[in-house]
C-alpha cells in the first residue's frame, strides 16, 4: 500500500498553515511608535465614550422634566353571551347517591 500522492498533498497543507500562521505574527514597525498610537487610539475612544455619556445624561434630564402622559384607563370587560346565560345556573355536578 502506498500514499505517494497523499504525503505529498499533506506536505502541501501543512506548509501553507505554517506560512498563515507565520504571516499573521510579524509586527512591522518600532515598538515605542505602534505604543503611542495604540495610546492615542485609546485615548480618543475613551473621551468618545465619556461625551457619549454626558449626552445620554443630558438627554435623560430633558425627559425627566417633561410632564409623563397619563396611561389610558382601560374599559371594562364586556360579558359575553355565555357569561349571561350562564350566570344564575349551577354547576353540572350530580349529587351522590
Amino acid at each position: 500500500m502506498s500514499r505517494g500522492d497523499q504525503r505529498e498533498r499533506d506536505r502541501a497543507k501543512n506548509l501553507a498553515k505554517l506560512q498563515a500562521k507565520k504571516k499573521g505574527e510579524s509586527k512591522s514597525g518600532d515598538v515605542q511608535k505602534r505604543n503611542e498610537d495604540d495610546k492615542a487610539a485609546l485615548q480618543a475612544k475613551i473621551e468618545a465614550k465619556k461625551a457619549m455619556k454626558e449626552k445620554q445624561a443630558e438627554d435623560a434630564a430633558k425627559e425627566s422634566t417633561k410632564p409623563k402622559p397619563k396611561p389610558k384607563k382601560k374599559a371594562p370587560p364586556k360579558d359575553s353571551l355565555d357569561d349571561l346565560l350562564n350566570a344564575g345556573l349551577a354547576g353540572n355536578k350530580k349529587k351522590g347517591r
